[in-house]
C-alpha cells in the first residue's frame, strides 16, 4: 500500500511538471493543444484507476505477477500519450481533428490491450481455482481414508486402508467433467466405508474404481 501511494505521488509530480512545461513554453495554445492536454490528463487519471484495480487485490506474489501485464499496458499508454502531447505541442498548427483521431486511437488501442490483459489474468485465476478444486478432491479422499486407518482396530483392515490411502495419494489429482459420476461414486463409497461392516470388500471396490478413474484420466489427457 505504501509503494502504491508513492506511485500516486510520482504521478502527481510528473503531471504537474508536464503541465508547467506545457504552459511555460511560449507556444500558441490552440484547440489542438487543449485537446491533447485533456487526453494526457485523462491518461494520468486512468493510471490511478488501473493501479487501484490491479494492485488493490490480495497482496500475494501470484497476484502481483498476474497484475504486471495490466500495469505495464497502463504505463505504456501514458508514455505514448505524453509523447503525442509533446509532438502536438511542438506543432500547434496541426489541425485539431488530427489530434482527436490520434489521441482517440491511442486511448482505444490501450483500452483493448487493458481489457485483453484483464481477461487473460481472470482466465489464469479461473483455471488455477478449478485445478485447486480438483486437487482438493483427491486430498480429501486421502485424508478420509487415513483417518479411517488410524481408527481401525483390525490389523488386516488397517493395512488395507493404508494401501488404499497410498493409492489415492499417488493418483492423478487432475480430473474432468467426464469423470464426475465416477468420482461421485468413489466419494459415496468412502463415506459408506465409515459405517459398513464388511470393510475389506468395500476397500476392494474402491480400489477398482480408483484404478478405473486413473486409467480414464490418462485417456482424457
Amino acid at each position: 500500500m505504501k509503494n502504491k501511494n508513492l506511485g500516486y505521488v510520482v504521478l502527481g509530480i510528473l503531471f504537474v511538471l508536464i503541465s508547467v512545461i506545457a504552459f511555460v513554453i511560449p507556444t500558441e495554445k490552440t484547440a489542438t493543444f487543449w485537446i491533447v492536454y485533456v487526453f494526457t490528463a485523462m491518461a494520468f487519471v486512468a493510471q490511478i484507476a488501473i493501479w487501484r484495480n490491479a494492485l488493490g487485490k490480495e497482496d500475494t506474489l501470484k497476484s502481483k505477477f498476474l497484475d504486471l501485464p495490466v500495469v505495464h499496458v497502463g504505463i505504456v499508454y501514458l508514455v505514448v500519450q505524453i509523447v503525442a502531447f509533446a509532438v502536438f505541442m511542438g506543432f500547434p498548427v496541426i489541425p485539431s481533428w488530427v489530434a482527436v483521431i490520434v489521441c482517440a486511437l491511442i486511448l482505444g488501442i490501450s483500452a483493448i490491450r487493458l481489457i485483453s490483459a484483464e481477461v487473460a489474468r481472470n482466465e489464469i485465476n479461473r483455471a488455477e481455482d478449478k485445478a485447486n478444486q480438483k486437487v482438493f478432491f483427491i486430498r480429501e479422499l486421502q485424508a478420509d481414508v487415513e483417518m479411517l486407518a488410524q481408527q481401525e482396530q483390525n490389523p488386516e483392515t488397517k493395512t488395507a486402508l493404508i494401501k488404499l490411502a497410498e493409492k489415492i495419494r499417488y493418483s492423478d489429482p487432475m480430473s474432468s467433467e467426464a469423470l464426475a459420476d465416477l468420482e461421485a461414486e468413489i466419494s459415496e463409497k468412502i463415506t459408506t466405508l465409515k459405517t459398513v461392516a464388511d470393510k475389506q470388500n468395500m476397500i476392494q471396490e474402491i480400489e477398482l474404481l480408483m484404478t478405473e478413474r486413473n486409467k480414464k484420466t490418462k485417456m482424457l489427457k
